[in-house]
């Protein structure tokens, strides 16, 4: 595997698993992070569960113990995995939404359109409610414009 980041995970799944077969993100997850032990987290999280959009990704964020080295993961550094809570969707280890949600307000590199969606998805399976989140204070009035934002993206 060559060092390029510029390819999509799509485009380098389907390099690794030597077909050219269309691929969901959880197909797409399930080859990149074949046999890692690590946990699915912010953007990708919101993509694997559905609550994004899609798009082009060129890294699949993870949380681990060790950086893997692998152009397409961005690892994020945890001292114990067990500390980090997750669910298994599809037999891929990840993040919960409500905390995807809050790792994505924390950081400011997580592109809007992506907390857009998620909220708006959110709030749509959550029958056009936000019950469930726990947001923290300091990220409160953050989450607040997400919120007013996503109840109207769907709106027409």
């Amino acid at each position: 595997m060559d060092e390029n980041t510029n390819k999509s995970v799509f485009e380098t799944a389907s390099l690794i698993d030597g077909t050219s077969k269309l691929m969901s993100f959880c197909d797409v997850y399930k080859i990149l992070l074949k046999d890692l032990d690590c946990i699915v987290c912010l953007e990708s999280a919101a993509d694997l569960l559905g609550y994004s959009n899609g798009g082009y990704r060129t890294q699949v964020f993870v949380y681990s113990t060790i950086d893997f080295k692998l152009p397409y993961i961005k690892c994020f550094l945890v001292d114990n995995l067990d500390d980090v809570p997750f669910i298994i969707h599809n037999g891929i280890k990840v993040s919960p939404i409500e905390v995807a949600i809050n790792d994505m307000l924390s950081r400011e590199e997580t592109d809007p359109q992506i907390l857009y969606e998620t909220f708006a998805n959110y709030y749509d399976e959550k029958g056009n409610t936000y019950n469930g989140l726990n947001i923290p204070k300091r990220l409160l009035l953050k989450a607040k414009h997400f919120e007013e934002e996503g109840a109207l993206y769907y709106v027409e």
